[in-house]
Parts: structure tokens; sequence; C-alpha cells
């Protein structure tokens, strides 16, 4: 099975995993992808290949965004959460805005995946313009072939993501009696 390593892995290992296979990955990929548009952008081109490129680069902006506020936030939180079960701690002892914290990321991490929900739709809808005159293919193959590398990617980090990493943090909060759900 291809999520084999996940499925056991402990929960700060899971986001180094995480992190080193998806994260870092689709940050190269997205780079690779706006300089292949930016080459794009310097040919002569129609108004519907400018258009394509555009979209392309708005879908990568918000997958970049996604990226590092997870590179940015949630990995850190869950390397804390991971301390704290390592370390016995008790939440149910804290002064209560540690409770809140716990919740807030879980609460969080949930939106901002309905929000690539979004996103992920918008890549399977973007098509590259068909051409009766095919200038420049090479360029169009290459840009269309990483956009569907890089939605590949993203379904698979957000499979990992909510069937994996969100269960792994409720129950980690649950150990230290820091609440979730």
């Amino acid at each position: 099975m291809k999520y084999e390593g996940y499925q056991g892995a402990e929960l700060k290992s899971f986001a180094e995993k995480l992190t080193l296979e998806y994260y870092d990955s689709i940050e190269i990929l997205c780079g690779d992808i706006k300089r292949q548009s930016d080459k794009i952008k310097g040919l002569e081109l129609s108004e519907s290949s400018l258009q394509y490129v555009s979209q392309c680069e708005k879908i990568i902006a918000d997958i970049e965004r996604h990226v590092k506020d997870r590179k940015r936030i949630y990995v850190p939180y869950v390397k804390t959460l991971s301390e704290k079960v390592r370390d016995s701690h008790d939440c149910s002892n804290c002064s209560g805005g540690c409770k809140v914290n716990h919740d807030m990321h879980v609460l969080e991490l949930n939106a901002t995946n309905d929000d690539m929900k979004k996103v992920l739709s918008r890549l399977q809808m973007i098509t590259l313009p068909l051409y009766s005159e095919t200038l420049f293919p090479d360029e169009y193959r290459r840009l269309r072939s990483n956009m569907t590398l890089l939605e590949t990617n993203v379904a698979e980090l957000f499979f990992l993501e909510n069937n994996y990493l969100v269960p792994k943090i409720v129950s980690a909060q649950k150990s230290i009696n820091a609440g979730g759900k």
C-alpha cells in the first residue's frame, strides 16, 4: 500500500515525512510551474493561451500559500504536541488557554482543508486550450504535465492530511487532555 509508511508513523515523524515528501516537493513543483509559465508568457501567444497560464498561476499561488501555512503553523504545532505527549503533559492542569489553542488548530486545519478542496476542484477544471496550429507545443505540454503532477500531489496530500494527520492530532490532544473532537 502506498501510504503504509504514514499509517503507523508517530505524529512527529508523520509530519516530518509529510514535509519532506509532499510540502517540500509541492513547493519545488510550484516553482518549476511558475518558471514554465514565465517562459510561455515570453512567447507570442493568443488570448486563450494566456488565460490558461494566468489560471495556472492563480492556482499555484493558492497552493503555495496552503503549503507555506502548513509548514509555518501546523508542522511546528505538531512537533510541540508530540513533545507534550512524550512528556505526558496534562492540559487539564493548564491555566485554560491551552485547550482553546489546541482546538483552534484542528478547526483551522479542517477549514483550510475545505479551502484546499476548492483549489483542487479548480485545478481539475482547468484544461489546456486546444490549438489548430500548435506553436511551441513542448512548452504547453510541459506546463500541463506539471499541472497534472501537481494535482496528483495535492490530492494525495489532502488525503493524507484528512485521513491520517487530523485523526493523529486529535488522538494526541485527547491523550494529554487537550480537548479535541
